[in-house]
């Protein structure tokens, strides 16, 4: 697709290679003003070296960036931002000890004429565009106070008082609530009004056909598509991500619904949980579902005994499990996939076979040695079996994609022969490939009669993947359904905490 007359970007056949690996293949992509242009693809298909070259974090080995009509070379960041290209990357880069109004100048403070700090200026300046954007909040808050919704309204912000033409927004929403996220495209379409260009670099297709007016899509280090995005489905991206047709996101095969594995009753915590109580069958997926703060984690954390509980109790199998306790509650077939996988599950410096076997050393060890072999082989049956791809069981797993960093994770709890797993945000972050893979593998296991939890703040996913439907609001259960019963209205209404819903048959 050839640039428009109005095009405020225009990257030209655009190649980046670092060792052994081509990350972009004579990349096009031209943004207009005042469009909101979606960049999509899987994990490794590109889009972040692309977003780095602009940023000026990376230089680029081939190619041309136009921008505003001129040629331009983008050597370092400052060069990105004397320009007018700012960049929301999705770990955010503020200050979290300075203001507001700190951070948002933090590049350019105004001055007076003795050459020192013009602090009312500082302020009132920024008091105009947080309220431009509509964020009310004090510029002299300190940053660490804020939500994260707040902190990244802060860095757009900071990006006005530079006046930028183009804003590159990374996975925007992927810590956000809706209405979170709600506010965040009201912002958008007011960005819009003002001509700023927009680059919605996510995975989540939804907020694609909803915000944005074109989307480009990448794979491999190669530009696949770009197109209107009236012109498109959802089908179709995917299709162009992955290079296959994927009939459904969400297979549902499993049917059987056994014995009751997991039972918590009235299990109430000192500073989150609110007597809560649901049982979990054989062979079934139970979805809890909350905005955030809600207390879905907490409820993970004491449920594995990582949190302290002050009543209730937890049985596996009718045998009551000792609270607190995360050693009897993996001795007794639970597992529990943390939604900070990179924090709380992986060991990044390990390899992929000794992440996979970490919490089954006993099992593979004599006289307090490990058997390699044997770590091997029963390393190799996952890897094969969860089509985990990696260039061999000895690479470091920091290096793998997201979503094989997971497909690593569930692969560990699973040699261990689970009753019940406990899933928290298994999707987050990870392409839409991978999230078919994990649906794939979360309906196999239930199919084979793993009793399995899943906590996501994901609708679609919430919707797609679960037999039965918890809903949390304030650390106590607000909803409960059989999935035959449940739509998003209701959902919302019982996460919100407006009204209560109860469809408990089973």
């Amino acid at each position: 697709m050839a640039p428009a007359k109005d095009t405020v970007l225009d990257v030209q056949k655009i190649s980046k290679e670092f060792p052994g690996v081509k990350a972009l293949d004579t990349v096009d992509l031209h943004l207009r003003r005042g469009e909101v242009h979606a960049l999509i693809g899987e994990n490794g298909a590109g889009k972040s070296t692309l977003i780095k070259i602009l940023a000026g974090v990376y230089f680029k080995d081939e190619g041309q960036i136009v921008f505003d009509g001129s040629p331009v070379e983008i050597a370092t960041p400052a060069d990105s931002l004397k320009m007018g290209i700012k960049v929301v990357f999705q770990d955010l880069s503020l200050i979290p000890h300075m203001t507001v109004g700190e951070n948002v100048f933090l590049e350019s403070f105004p001055l007076k004429k003795n050459r020192t700090i013009d602090w009312d200026a500082l302020y009132g300046k920024t008091k105009e565009i947080l309220d431009s954007i509509g964020l009310d909040i004090s510029p002299k808050t300190k940053v660490y106070k804020l939500t994260v919704s707040q902190q990244q309204m802060v860095e757009i912000a900071r990006a006005l008082s530079h006046e930028a033409k183009v804003i590159i927004m990374d996975e925007p929403t992927s810590a956000l609530t809706p209405n979170e996220v709600e506010h965040l495209f009201n912002v958008i379409r007011k960005l819009k009004e003002r001509g700023i260009g927009i680059l919605y670099v996510t995975h989540k297709l939804e907020e694609v056909m909803e915000i944005c007016e074109r989307v480009t899509v990448l794979r491999d280090g190669k530009l696949i598509s770009s197109k209107e995005v009236v012109n498109t489905s959802t089908d179709e991206l995917v299709t162009d991500m992955v290079g296959r047709s994927i009939k459904t996101l969400f297979p549902m095969s499993h049917t059987g619904k056994g014995e009751v594995v997991l039972d918590v009753k009235s299990l109430s915590t000192e500073k989150k949980l609110n007597e809560v109580s649901f049982q979990v069958r054989a062979g079934e997926v139970v979805g809890i579902f909350g905005l955030m703060g809600a207390g879905r984690t907490e409820l993970a954390k004491a449920i594995f005994g990582l949190d302290a509980v002050q009543t209730g109790n937890i049985s596996i199998e009718g045998q009551e499990l000792k609270l607190s306790s995360t050693s009897q509650s993996t001795k007794m077939g639970l597992g529990y996939l943390t939604e900070d996988r990179k924090g709380e599950g992986l060991v990044l410096q390990m390899s992929v076979s000794q992440n996979i076997t970490l919490p089954s050393l006993e099992d593979i060890s004599s006289a307090g040695f490990i058997k390699r072999k044997e770590e091997s082989r029963r390393s190799q049956e996952f890897v094969d079996a969860f089509s985990i791809k990696t260039p061999s069981l000895r690479q470091k797993v920091m290096y793998l994609s997201g979503g094989n960093q997971q497909k690593v994770l569930l692969a560990r709890w699973l040699m261990k022969k689970l009753k019940v797993i406990i899933l928290d945000e298994p999707t987050r972050g990870i392409d839409v490939g991978a999230k078919v893979e994990i649906h794939r593998l979360i309906d196999e296991l239930a199919s084979q009669g793993l009793a399995i939890v899943v906590m996501t703040s994901e609708m679609p996913e919430l919707l797609g993947v679960s037999d039965h439907i918890i809903v949390m609001c304030d650390g106590r259960i607000t909803g409960e359904f059989a999935r035959k019963n449940a739509d998003m209205e209701i959902i919302l209404e019982a996460a919100i905490g407006q009204k209560e819903h109860r469809y408990a048959e089973r």
